[in-house]
């Protein structure tokens, strides 16, 4: 059989078919099946939005801009706000702006910018201090976020929830027993669960773990209405930290005693939950990057992490 024969063919199967076709929707109402005008149900749009469905359904990575639990402090008298991160400094923002409210309260009742104090100090008097949505807020002039590399918080998070907090507390981190891949195996599944809106309530770890891009309320406009700080993991790139952050004090009026005091603070001592430079840090961290499955989880949960605040992903040089 020839090639032109076949095309003939098939040519007619077609308009034989079309015409079957066009003869029931014709004998239908034809109110039933009038055209669309409009441009959102052209052919090109459709087909552009089922593709784009597809591949939000099919793709393994954990999407940014989902809305999460949210903390915030604030200092009115200097026209300065901050959006707490878990594991990115959280603790030292809500204790550097307690102390910027109420110095003397403060002073009282902690012996460091540092040192965890008690619940009733934050609910009495560090009460002023917390606050809820400014990202959209025009009050502050300045809203700061501190981000950090999402592997390394990561880390961070595992080390202090999954073994130090996990001695005393035989839940925590789903009961994995510092078996990182389970741990990463159930927050992944739970992600997804909170991506999809099956999961509302969310735990402990939840809280540790998710991608930095789910705080804050950011999204992709209110995202700019922030100044990062970026915390590294060498002394050099933590103690630049610091000198930008008592910049941004400097420039909102903050008095020099207050920052000198706040800089000494910050630069002499440690919060209890750090684990930057320790030895089992490293030691997680080499196990961490050994594990392919491990790498694999990390690269679904945080590579949106990496492209949304500009960090160099390491996913890069690393076969997931």
């Amino acid at each position: 059989m020839t090639t032109t024969l076949i095309n003939t063919l098939l040519l007619l199967a077609i308009i034989l078919m079309l015409s079957i076709n066009l003869s029931y929707f014709c004998g239908k109402e034809p109110s039933h099946y009038a055209a669309i005008d409009d441009e959102r149900f052209s052919m090109e749009n459709i087909t552009k939005g089922i593709t784009t469905l597809s591949s939000r359904k099919t793709s393994p990575f954990i999407p940014p801009f989902i809305p999460f639990r949210s903390t915030f402090v604030t200092s009115p008298k200097y026209s300065l706000a901050a959006c707490r991160i878990q594991k990115n400094l959280s603790t030292i923002l809500l204790h550097l702006f307690c102390y910027l409210n109420t110095p003397r309260k403060f002073s009282k009742k902690a012996s460091s910018l540092t040192t965890e104090f008690k619940n009733h100090l934050s609910t009495e008097t560090c009460n002023a201090t917390h606050a809820s949505h400014i990202a959209t807020n025009t009050t502050f002039s300045t809203k700061l976020a501190i981000i950090r590399d999402p592997v390394e918080r990561f880390l961070s998070g595992f080390v202090d929830k999954c073994i130090h907090e996990a001695k005393n507390k035989d839940s925590r981190c789903y009961g994995c027993d510092r078996d990182l891949v389970c741990v990463l195996k159930e927050q992944y599944t739970r992600f997804q669960m909170i991506v999809d809106g099956s999961l509302r309530s969310y735990s402990y770890e939840d809280r540790h773990f998710a991608p930095m891009s789910w705080f804050c309320d950011f999204d992709p406009d209110t995202i700019k209405n922030y100044q990062f700080l970026y915390f590294g993991e060498t002394e050099e790139q933590q103690s630049q930290t610091i000198s930008d952050l008592m910049d941004v004090l400097d420039t909102h009026g903050v008095d020099n005693h207050t920052i000198s005091h706040i800089f000494d603070e910050l630069s002499a001592n440690r919060t209890k939950h750090s684990t930057s430079g320790s030895q089992i840090r490293r030691k997680v961290g080499e196990e961490l990057r050994k594990s392919r499955e491990a790498m694999r989880y990390l690269y679904y949960i945080y590579e949106n992490d990496y492209r949304v605040f500009n960090l160099k992903s390491p996913f890069i040089y690393h076969k997931v």
